[in-house]
């Protein structure tokens, strides 16, 4: 008996690739854990929200998140700020924006459950945590502090674009050099 195989089977299985994740760098690696992040459904969700954020901010003297800062992170340490940075998006930022702007209440709450799956895949890894890496933190969260609890928020959702592109600059660095081996 002979095996017919149809001629779309191949692109088949690759789609099937695709729709899985594998071999596509979906995994954005962080020294020797890999979490999933996809940051273009991160940034369509943002964008839904960035201008009215931006127009909201009062505070344009003031710079929570910087993206010098995210890049001067130890490369073994990136695991540990992004589950930090994660976790004060979702417990502070997210929850008093979304809790005083309904328009943005679902946008928000994607972006806050997006963060909680990334975050959720952090659980599994052993970060580290520098002292330079605590000290960042602690500056973004006593700036946040010295804000109005409204207004840091807005500061911190306006300056997500720093996030996301510091996100896509690490998914693209592991990419690159795991496509290089």
């Amino acid at each position: 008996m002979k095996l017919l195989l149809s001629p779309t089977l191949p692109r088949l299985l690759f789609l099937l690739a695709c729709l899985s994740g594998c071999g596509l760098g979906h995994g954005t690696h962080l020294g020797t854990c890999s979490v999933t992040v996809h940051t273009h459904e991160l940034r369509k969700h943002y964008t839904e929200i960035r201008s009215s954020v931006i127009a909201a901010d009062s505070q344009m003297g003031v710079r929570l998140l910087r993206g010098d800062m995210m890049r001067n992170i130890q490369e073994g340490e990136h695991c540990c700020f992004l589950r930090l940075l994660l976790r004060f998006y979702v417990e502070r930022v997210f929850v008093s924006h979304g809790l005083s702007q309904p328009l943005h209440r679902r946008s928000t709450s994607a972006l806050a459950n997006s963060f909680l799956t990334i975050n959720k895949d952090l659980r599994h890894c052993h970060c580290h945590c520098g002292e330079d890496t605590r000290r960042k933190m602690d500056s973004l969260l006593a700036q946040f502090d010295k804000l109005e609890i409204y207004r840091a928020a807005v500061k911190a959702i306006g300056e997500l674009d720093s996030l996301l592109d510091w996100l896509e600059e690490l998914k693209h660095n592991s990419h690159t050099t795991h496509t290089d081996r």
